[in-house]
């Protein structure tokens, strides 16, 4: 591979990256669990730190991801605001961070219903598979959660 085919591939992975990340936000803001667990690798996991009232919770390959993404959609719906990452590419791997702001709705099992956004940063690891870029790791941390 020339030089010039090595900068159109780190462009194009980078776009495909980006893309990946709009795919994220848009299976998860409208419920499609099945597409949401697919954008991880099959041993990929997503975790969530323990900050202030959200309990710390790890979820590991496409039937628990899948699982994870439908208990959520049964009483939240929201709209995730993300920035753009900050990627390191290394090859056919990747990271990010990513600030993130998600608005949402919770309906209670008592009919009340619970407006807030929270907060805060994505760590992914990305790498690149036959399917192209996955997930493997993606670790949520909360810096601030508003509801009312």
């Amino acid at each position: 591979m020339n030089g010039m085919e090595r900068r159109l591939r780190a462009v194009e992975d980078r776009l495909a990256i980006l893309d990946l990340e709009a795919a994220y936000a848009v299976a998860w803001d409208f419920g499609r669990a099945q597409e949401w667990a697919e954008l991880f690798t099959a041993d990929g996991w997503f975790e969530m730190i323990a900050t202030g009232s959200m309990p710390y919770l790890r979820v590991t390959g496409h039937a628990e991801l899948r699982g994870f993404c439908e208990q959520i959609a049964r009483q939240w719906s929201g709209l995730h605001y993300m920035h753009p990452p900050q990627l390191e590419m290394h090859g056919d791997e990747a990271s990010s961070i990513i600030f993130f702001e998600f608005r949402h709705v919770m309906r209670r099992d008592d009919g009340h219903v619970r407006q807030g956004n929270t907060g805060g940063h994505y760590h992914t690891r990305y790498v690149r598979t036959p399917a192209g870029w996955r997930m493997h790791s993606r670790v949520e941390k909360a810096v601030f959660e508003n509801v009312s």
